[in-house]
């Protein structure tokens, strides 16, 4: 990692100022100047329109957040934001993640928007987050702090989400910082043959080392639109060869590595592979 933590202010691009040096700024600016809006994205087009929803609750105060996309309300309710995700713990980004939603909700009032599932398997209320006119679950996305993890029924808000990602990749902002290491071609073989909680191994990655120079993978990561996430150990990717990295149980060998999952790992229908170097800066998206 660089050393340094992203800081959102009231403007339209990112500060890019090491917390230590001025901690008290974004949280003035954005006060001061206001911290985005609930962006409305046309096609081909950066302007931004303030939205209000109609289908906001009441107001609830924010009394602790647990990470980039999770928060707890003043009554003790879990509140986790729908159609993003940020990262894990210990995982590239995760305190500046956090720390950017503590500083749009922390200690403030925020109302809450259901899509169509009201709770979680952790039970934890699935909302639209929104600050006044601020869209915090859009915010985070096109910051670069979250990626878009959208899943029907719950699409009311998918394609401002993915603008606001496209917006987010285009600019290299948070997660989307590009590695040097641009040498490694992806492929995804999601649909299993048969069953596929029964054929696990029937889905498996494929990276193709297409470059010149020996690779170290100690320290990669593999992840999915979700929270699973594989990390490599070291390997020495020589050019020319692959390697092929099936999500079930097996025994790793030359060039071939197992995920060791007890399910699935990749959706038929439609999902995102990021591949990080050992600093977190990305290498390489397959989407489908």
């Amino acid at each position: 990692m660089s050393g340094k933590r992203y800081l959102i202010t009231g403007k339209n691009d990112l500060l890019k100022t090491p917390i230590r040096v001025v901690f008290f700024i974004p949280i003035l600016s954005f006060f001061l100047n206001g911290c985005g809006l609930f962006y409305h994205f046309q096609p081909g087009s950066q302007d931004l329109q303030p939205v209000r929803s109609p289908h906001q609750e009441s107001l609830f105060y924010v009394s602790e957040v647990l990470d980039g996309d999770t928060f707890i309300l003043s009554d003790g309710g879990h509140v986790r934001l729908l159609g993003i995700n940020t990262p894990e713990k210990d995982m590239y980004f995760y305190q500046e993640s956090k720390e950017v939603l503590e500083i749009m909700v922390l200690g403030k009032q925020v109302s809450l928007e259901k899509d169509i599932s009201d709770w979680d398997i952790y039970g934890r209320r699935l909302r639209y987050v929104f600050r006044d006119d601020l869209f915090v679950n859009l915010e985070m996305v096109k910051r670069g702090f979250a990626n878009i993890y959208t899943c029907p029924p719950d699409v009311r808000y998918a394609e401002e989400l993915l603008e606001a990602e496209r917006y987010a990749r285009e600019n290299d902002l948070g997660l989307w910082e590009s590695s040097d290491l641009d040498t490694v071609k992806i492929e995804v073989f999601y649909d299993a043959p048969g069953n596929d909680n029964k054929n696990i191994n029937g889905e498996y990655v494929v990276l193709d080392n297409s470059g010149e120079e020996i690779l170290d993978t100690q320290g990669w990561t593999i992840k999915d639109s979700g929270t699973s996430i594989y990390v490599f150990d070291g390997y020495d990717f020589y050019p020319g060869t692959r390697i092929i990295l099936f999500s079930g149980k097996g025994t790793d060998g030359e060039g071939l590595l197992y995920w060791n999952s007890t399910g699935p790992i990749w959706n038929n229908d439609f999902d995102t592979l990021y591949l990080r170097d050992k600093q977190g800066l990305l290498m390489g998206i397959y989407n489908y």
